[in-house]
C-alpha cells in the first residue's frame, strides 16, 4: 500500500512539473511575440520617418527670411501715436517723391491728401502705415480709378463686398480706411504678415494646403509687397 501511493506521489509530481515547464514555455512564446511585434511597429515607424525626411520640399527661405524682416520692421512702427511724427511723415519730401515715381499723374496735394488718410486710419486702428502703403503701391500704383477685371476698385482694390463688410464707400477715404481694415482683420486672423498678404490677395481660404502656392499671382504678389516695404522705410 505504501508503494502504491509513493508511486501516485511521484507521477503527480512528475504531471505538474511537466505542466510548469509547458506553462513556462507558453509564457516565454507570448512575450517573444509581443516583442516581435513592437519591433515591426519601431521599423514601420522608422521607415515612414525615412520617406517623410527624403521628400522634396519647396524651398521658401527666401519668402520667410524677408517676411521675417517685415515681423521686425512691423513691431518697431506698429504703434503710430506720436502726431508730430505723423505730420513729418506726412510731407516728408522723399516719400512723397517716390509715390511720384509710382504715379506720376499726381500732384503733391494728391499725394499728401492720399498719405494724410494713410495715417489717420493707420494711428486709429495701430497698424503699420508703411506696410498700407506698400500693399496700395502693389495693388494701384496710387491711382484711385482703377478698377480690376475681378471687380476690386480704388487705392487699395476692395472688392463690392468689401464696402458693406466694413461699412466703407469708394471715396478715397473710404477705400483707405477699408483697405486698412482688412489688413488688420488678416493680420490678427493669422498672426503672420505673409499670411495676411495672401488672405488679401486670394482670401484666406487658400491658406489651407497651401492652396495659395498654386497660383502665381499671390505667389509672385508677397515679395513684391515686401520689396515695396523695405524700399519705403529705407527712404
Amino acid at each position: 500500500m505504501k508503494k502504491c501511493i509513493l508511486f501516485l506521489m511521484i507521477v503527480s509530481k512528475i504531471s505538474f512539473s511537466g505542466g510548469e515547464i509547458n506553462f513556462q514555455k507558453q509564457k516565454e512564446k507570448v512575450e517573444q511575440e509581443r516583442i516581435e511585434k513592437l519591433k515591426t511597429q519601431k521599423d514601420n515607424e522608422a521607415d515612414k520617418n525615412k520617406e517623410l525626411n527624403d521628400s522634396p520640399k519647396e524651398d521658401t527661405s527666401n519668402i520667410q527670411s524677408q517676411s521675417n524682416r517685415l515681423f521686425y520692421d512691423n513691431k518697431s512702427v506698429k504703434k503710430v501715436n506720436n502726431t508730430s511724427r505723423i505730420q513729418k511723415n506726412i510731407g516728408n519730401r522723399k516719400l512723397i517723391e517716390y509715390i511720384k515715381t509710382q504715379n506720376s499723374k499726381l500732384n503733391e496735394n494728391e499725394i499728401q491728401n492720399i498719405l494724410g488718410y494713410v495715417f489717420k486710419y493707420s494711428k486709429e486702428y495701430n497698424f503699420n502705415p508703411y506696410l498700407v502703403l506698400a500693399v496700395m503701391n502693389t495693388e494701384s500704383h496710387f491711382n484711385h480709378s482703377t478698377v480690376s477685371s475681378a471687380g476690386a476698385r480704388g487705392l487699395m482694390q476692395l472688392m463690392p463686398f468689401n464696402f458693406k463688410e466694413f461699412g466703407v464707400d469708394n471715396s478715397i477715404s473710404g477705400n483707405i480706411k477699408g483697405g486698412v481694415l482688412h489688413l488688420k482683420r488678416d493680420y490678427e486672423k493669422t498672426g503672420s504678415v505673409s499670411k495676411m498678404l495672401v488672405c488679401y490677395n486670394a482670401g484666406c481660404g487658400r491658406l489651407a494646403n497651401n492652396a495659395w502656392k498654386g497660383i502665381k499671382e499671390t505667389r509672385e504678389y508677397i515679395p513684391k509687397v515686401i520689396q515695396k516695404y523695405n524700399k519705403i522705410i529705407n527712404l
